[in-house]
């Protein structure tokens, strides 16, 4: 039977260099067509590298707590609590920890068949990275 209430603590882990996201609305636990949701923690100084764009969907995030950056496209953006974050289809883009506090953030993709697709960009980075720190 599916659920509709979920709590993040139910959640599918998946942990990554620097970052833990947990799956909590999929189509499999609620049957939803439209939409996931997922949270993502980020430690200091992490970012999601390599880049990717969502080839058949879109990615809004919320910031929870934490600070740092937001690159998408050629556009850069500072992020805080309370920043709504939106990653149109095919736009390359990441976020990085800039603060000494995990980032945390909720993140709401559509639709939902499609959605979790990624494509990667190796050389998609902030521009402090782009020579060896």
């Amino acid at each position: 039977m599916k659920k509709w209430v979920h709590h993040e603590r139910e959640g599918e882990v998946t942990q990554m260099v620097g970052r833990r996201v947990t799956w909590i609305q999929t189509n499999e636990n609620t049957g939803s067509k439209y939409s996931q949701v997922c949270t993502c923690v980020y430690e200091p100084d992490a970012r999601a590298k390599p880049a990717h764009a969502h080839p058949d969907g879109e990615e809004t995030v919320y910031v929870i707590s934490g600070s740092g950056r937001a690159k998408i496209g050629d556009n850069l953006y500072d992020i805080e609590p309370g920043s709504v974050v939106f990653f149109p289809q095919n736009v390359p883009h990441m976020l990085w920890n800039t603060g000494n506090e995990d980032l945390s953030i909720v993140c709401f993709y559509a639709p939902v068949e499609e959605s979790r697709g990624y494509a990667f960009y190796e050389d998609f980075d902030f521009p402090e990275f782009s020579e060896a720190r």
